[in-house]
This record gives C-alpha cells, sequence and structure tokens, in this order.
C-alpha cells in the first residue's frame, strides 16, 4: 500500500504541474511556435548537449584518477545510461546505476566510484551557484521586471548562493585533505553502536574519501571546478540555442537563471521530471524576461524533449548492446547486484 500511495502522489503532483504548466496556454498558438521554430538553433542546442556528455565524462575521468585510469568510452556509455535511466525510470536510479555499472566493467571500488558521483553532484550545485551569482549581479541577465523589490531580492539571492556554493566548494576541500581525520572521528562516535554499523561507516566514510581525493590541492580543486564551469556552459549553451530558435528574449547570461529554477523544479520527483521541467522554465521566462506565455510553453516542451528524447534512445540501444532491460536495471539499483543471467558489462567488448 505505501508504493502504491507514493506512486498516486506523484501522479497527482504531475498532472497538477501539467495542468498549472497549461492553465493560461492556447493550445494552437504553442503549435504555431512549435512550427515556427528555427531549425538552426534547434541543431546548435543539440550539438551542444552531445557536448555536454562529452565534457561530463572528461570530468569524471579526472574525478576518478585517485581510483584507477578509466578509457573515455565505457564512462561514456555508463555516462549516457545513468542520464537515460533518470529520464525514464523514477527515483534517479541513474545516480546508482552509473557508478555500479562503471565499477563493474573496469574493477574500480563500488563505494569510491559512487563518491566520485556525489561529488560530481556537489560541483555541479556549486558552480551553477556561481554562474547564477555572477549573472544577476555583475552580467547583463536581460531581466525585464518591472516590480524593483523583486529584482532586489533575485540579485541578492544570487549572492547569499554564491557565498553558499564557495562555503560548501571550502568543505569538499577540507574533507578531502583530511579524509584520514574524519575517518578516525567517525571510528570514536560510532563506537558506541554495534561493530557491524561502526565497521561499515568506518568503510563508507574512507571510501569517500578516497572518492573526493582529486581535491587534495588547490590546483587539482581548480582542474575539477574547471571541468565543471566547461559542463555548465555547454548546458548554458543548449538553453540559449533553444531560446534563439524561439526567439526568446533571453541573453546568453540570463540561461543561468532559467537553469536555477529548473533546477529547483526537477527536484519534484515526477516521471522524466515532466511538469514540473515545463512549469519552473516557463515561470521563469514569464516573469523574469517578459517572455509571451504560450512561446515560453512550446519552448519549455521542446527543450524538455531535447534534454530527454534523445539521451533516452542512446540509453535503448546501449543497454540492448549490453543485453539489459530496463526492468533489469530496475532490480540492479534495488538489489545492489545484478540478476541471473544478465550479461555484465564487464563480460562485454568496448564498442
Amino acid at each position: 500500500m505505501t508504493g502504491y500511495l507514493k506512486h498516486f502522489l506523484i501522479l497527482l503532483v504531475t498532472v497538477a504541474l501539467i495542468a498549472l504548466f497549461l492553465r493560461q496556454a492556447d493550445l494552437s498558438a504553442v503549435g504555431r511556435e512549435l512550427a515556427r521554430a528555427h531549425p538552426s538553433g534547434i541543431l546548435l542546442a543539440l550539438l551542444a548537449s552531445v557536448g555536454t556528455f562529452v565534457f561530463r565524462t572528461f570530468r569524471w575521468q579526472y574525478l576518478l584518477l585517485p581510483i584507477g585510469q578509466v578509457p573515455f568510452g565505457p564512462a561514456l556509455r555508463a555516462t549516457v545510461i545513468g542520464f537515460g535511466a533518470n529520464a525514464m525510470l523514477p527515483g534517479r536510479v541513474g545516480e546508482v546505476l552509473r557508478p555500479y555499472l562503471l565499477a563493474r566493467k573496469v574493477h574500480l571500488d563500488p563505494t569510491a566510484t559512487f563518491a566520485t558521483i556525489v561529488l560530481e553532484r556537489a560541483l555541479d550545485i556549486i558552480t551553477l551557484l556561481i554562474l547564477f551569482a555572477l549573472s544577476v549581479s555583475l552580467l547583463d541577465a536581460g531581466f525585464a521586471v518591472n516590480d524593483g523589490q523583486m529584482l532586489r531580492a533575485v540579485q541578492f539571492g544570487g549572492l547569499i548562493a554564491a557565498a553558499a556554493a564557495l562555503g560548501g566548494l571550502g568543505v569538499a576541500f577540507l574533507f578531502a585533505g583530511h579524509a584520514e581525520r574524519v575517518g578516525l572521528v567517525t571510528e570514536r562516535l560510532t563506537r558506541r553502536l554495534p561493530a557491524r554499523v561502526g565497521r561499515l561507516a568506518t568503510k563508507v566514510v574512507a571510501a569517500f574519501g578516497q572518492g573526493f581525493a582529486v581535491l587534495r590541492t588547490p590546483a587539482a580543486l581548480a582542474l575539477a571546478f574547471g571541468w565543471s564551469v566547461a559542463v555548465w556552459l555547454s548546458i548554458g549553451l543548449t538553453t540559449w540555442a533553444m531560446a534563439w530558435a524561439f526567439a526568446l528574449p533571453l541573453t546568453f547570461a540570463g540561461t543561468f537563471t532559467v537553469l536555477m529554477f529548473m533546477a529547483v523544479g526537477v527536484s519534484v520527483p515526477t516521471p522524466g521530471a515532466v511538469g514540473a521541467f515545463h512549469e519552473s522554465v516557463r515561470l521563469a521566462l514569464t516573469s523574469l524576461y517578459a517572455a509571451d506565455n504560450d512561446r515560453a510553453v512550446a519552448y519549455a516542451v521542446a527543450l524538455h524533449a531535447l534534454s530527454f528524447i534523445p539521451v533516452s534512445l542512446a540509453t535503448l540501444v546501449f543497454i540492448a548492446r549490453e543485453g539489459l532491460t530496463l526492468r533489469r536495471i530496475e532490480d540492479i539499483t534495488r538489489t545492489g547486484a545484478p540478476p541471473s543471467g544478465v550479461r555484465h558489462l564487464e563480460g562485454s567488448q568496448a564498442r
């Protein structure tokens, strides 16, 4: 019953967000906006989206260096499968699946590999917050807000976001540089717990220390951050190119405000971010950039399709070549081990 209730609530939230997204839309006008979209902008957005996965893979290879050398091909396939699984399956299973598949393919420690995903997400949040802060404080974000108080609130939020992001980056750096000390503290704190729990906690902290090891010097931290900037500039280019295709009044700097809205929206656990993605993008464009509502709706639909359909199709191809199915992927992420009969990634040849 708990599982049915959870799925019912997710469905209810999804339907409510879709209704909110479409409540003022003229669907015939939305269709005309989609038909008028400039193909060159869509093509540029698609190429930039592909580039994002390439940059993500390069960054992941770099973060994995303290654990082991990882070839580009397996890392790229695991990255695509992970994001595709997030697009097609509930619960963001791709965050667990991606390190699991790569660890089995190239014989890495699974927990340390998963720690690099946690580090990736931290770097993503920090980088987006900093780019958002720069865009609303120093660059021309192209705001068309009549309410000066609202604009000042957004700019103040950007400064707070930058401070929080830099603080988070400092915490990650300190943890990476003092992982052994954190491990000792963990061991002392867990002495009163059952022995098995204490050993597990200590082991996990040690593995995360290994996964964060790439940040142990300022130069390494700067390089990891540099790769993250490349990732988000590519995402920003995708967002801006699609806005250009729809003739929307969105500057390149302004894309990071839209991406902040989108990041908050997709945290709502709807299937494939349907509804949450769309409404967050529409709200950002209409409230901060005075975009026409029907054009903003069409843009949100097209951007979501570009963000989810190609990676989902590529994922289906990759998992078919590896002898996997979506059901088996769900089993892997639920049990932590592949079901019988699955042809493991480590048994397949790089293609």
